[in-house]
């Protein structure tokens, strides 16, 4: 029989080894749960790469909205970079700076509102074209919703066949290195913002051409007719007047009549400077029809609309058109701020013209607005 000294040390050597194999065993476990979890994390990283990619192109496939578009973009490489706050930035053709059109997370009004290509924190991101993490100055820093400012920038500069289109910033608490696969999403992301970009533009360019009168290059008549919705609504907003022009070149029969089409649509062309140059840079000039012309006049009232008529027509009166031609107009006026009478201007001005044509022509006539029965506004 064993004495009771050797079964103690034989059962400690047991204990001790099956101790190490344990330890052994556990520490396996750990290092396998780690890989797992990386691995985990690695797929859920690719997951969320993957989605915001096709979010994106979704968006691009799916709308010519490009403000829908970019918050799509923006939003979701914010969310995956952990950026407290982002503004997308756009570059006009042949531009040297660049605007905020969509943003998240940043205080109204916030400064930054326009990056020139030469200053940071673009000039530095633009110069190797890939996404950087930079130092912000406090003039350069937006005032984030929250409060406060960010002190670093990931900008993603946006680029298609070699143009620069925009940059995206993602405001960030703290600096940060960038790995490789941040890197290639990003320039994903902003391969299809340009995408994005080029496509709204190629669609403004399309629905500019339909709203242009193609001999003046003034609005259309369609173009006109929306644009006095948007002043109407925002006369009606802000508590304003409005007015209206009717222009009708007198006596134009007689020159299609006596120097051809050709001649008269170069009259029409130069009446088109003419009438522009004569009203102001925020009145909207247009082509109503034939050699009738329309101006939307916002904030002005009925003295004010009659004083730059008068301008207008002393303008054509005095000039000499192609060919020494001698022209005059005349010019039918309206103008209100009761909203109420906001849809019946254009009518209105339309019977004022009329009654300058029976009156002997080259002349402005002003509507009475105060006979003119009310309507219900929309």
């Amino acid at each position: 029989m064993p004495d009771i000294a050797s079964v103690l040390l034989v059962t400690s050597i047991l204990l001790v080894v099956a101790f190490v194999l344990l330890t052994v065993s556990l520490m396996r476990l750990r290092r396998t749960t780690r890989q797992l979890q990386a691995a985990l994390a690695d797929e859920s990283g690719a997951r969320d790469r993957a989605g915001l990619l096709l979010a994106i192109a979704s968006a691009v496939n799916s709308s010519l909205a490009l403000e829908e578009v970019l918050n799509v973009a923006l939003t979701h490489a914010g969310r995956i970079m952990g950026a407290v706050a982002g503004a997308m930035y756009l570059l006009p053709p042949g531009g040297s700076e660049m605007r905020r059109e969509a943003e998240y997370n940043l205080a109204t009004r916030a400064k930054g509102a326009v990056r020139h290509l030469e200053e940071e924190p673009l000039r530095t991101a633009l110069t190797d074209l890939r996404p950087q993490v930079l130092k912000l100055a406090d003039e350069a820093s937006p005032q984030l919703e929250a409060g406060g400012q960010a002190q670093h920038v990931l900008v993603v500069p946006m680029q298609r066949s070699g143009q620069l289109m925009g940059a995206m910033e993602l405001y960030l608490n703290a600096w940060r290195e960038l790995t490789d696969d941040q890197a290639d999403l990003l320039n994903g992301v902003a391969s299809q913002g340009a995408i994005a970009i080029r496509h709204a533009q190629l669609f403004q360019a399309q629905e500019e051409n339909a709203l242009t009168d193609e001999l003046t290059k003034l609005p259309n008549r369609r173009a006109l007719a929306e644009r006095y919705i948007q002043e109407m609504h925002r006369a009606r907003r802000y508590h304003k007047s409005i007015a209206f022009l009717m222009i009708d070149l007198d006596h134009f029969k007689q020159v299609n009549d006596t120097y051809g089409h050709l001649e008269g649509d170069t009259v029409l062309h130069e009446l088109a400077k003419i009438l522009t140059s004569g009203a102001r840079e925020s009145d909207v000039c247009a082509r109503y029809g034939g050699e009738e012309f329309g101006i939307i006049l916002h904030e002005t009232t009925e003295q004010g609309a009659r004083t730059l008529a008068e301008r207008i027509r002393a303008k054509v009166a005095a000039a000499t058109f192609p060919g020494g031609v001698k022209l005059t107009v005349s010019i039918g006026v309206a103008a209100t701020a009761e909203p109420a009478l906001f849809t019946t201007l254009m009518e209105s001005a339309d019977q004022a013209l009329y009654a300058a044509k029976q009156g002997g022509r080259n002349q402005v006539r002003v509507a009475d607005m105060k006979t003119v029965p009310t309507k219900q506004h929309a």
